[in-house]
């Protein structure tokens, strides 16, 4: 049991980096379609990527220690709920894909000099959102925190995509 704890506080770790990392790429990204940026710290981006990996590795492990436990099996609500957090987290996988092919095609300045951007922008945001939102419960009791705060995380989860997706559609209109 106690690897299984240490598995899941890395893992709610790591998922709080990602958080904080999508924050910040989303405030630094709002504020490029506006300012021109250097580009020299896009070495960041790939720590970015590399927590991902690193998330996607550790919810494997600590999926395949939920489907395996033989003290206390899930339940089929929790294999539904399991389930649906990995379907977030590909539609996230998908989102942040076509986000990256976007960026690499038309470059970060220009990437809302169409509606099209706007529509890449909003769907990741709102992709992260709903995956915060059905991951929140497993997140707050990985980092050991309590389970109350769930809806506070679900709305602020909500009210920054759709900030994002403003500050996007912001950008466009200004263009």
């Amino acid at each position: 049991m106690a690897k299984k704890s240490k598995t899941r506080l890395v893992n709610g770790v790591v998922s709080a980096c990602i958080a904080a990392f999508f924050l910040l790429h989303a405030s630094i990204g709002s504020v490029a379609g506006l300012v021109p940026l250097s580009t020299g710290l896009a070495w960041v981006v790939w720590i970015g990527a590399a927590l991902a990996a690193a998330h996607v590795a550790l919810c494997g492990a600590t999926s395949a220690l939920q489907l395996t436990d033989t003290v206390r099996p899930p339940s089929v609500n929790k294999k539904r709920h399991l389930a649906l957090k990995w379907a977030t987290g590909v539609a996230l996988l998908v989102a942040a894909a076509v986000h990256v092919f976007v960026i690499r095609t038309v470059g970060a300045h220009d990437m809302l000099s169409n509606i099209s951007g706007v529509f890449v922008i909003a769907a990741l945001a709102a992709a992260l959102a709903a995956h915060v939102c059905v991951g929140s419960k497993s997140l707050l009791k990985d980092l050991g925190v309590d389970r109350s705060y769930r809806a506070a995380v679900r709305v602020t989860a909500c009210v920054c995509a759709a900030a994002f997706a403003l500050a996007a559609l912001a950008g466009f209109m200004v263009r």
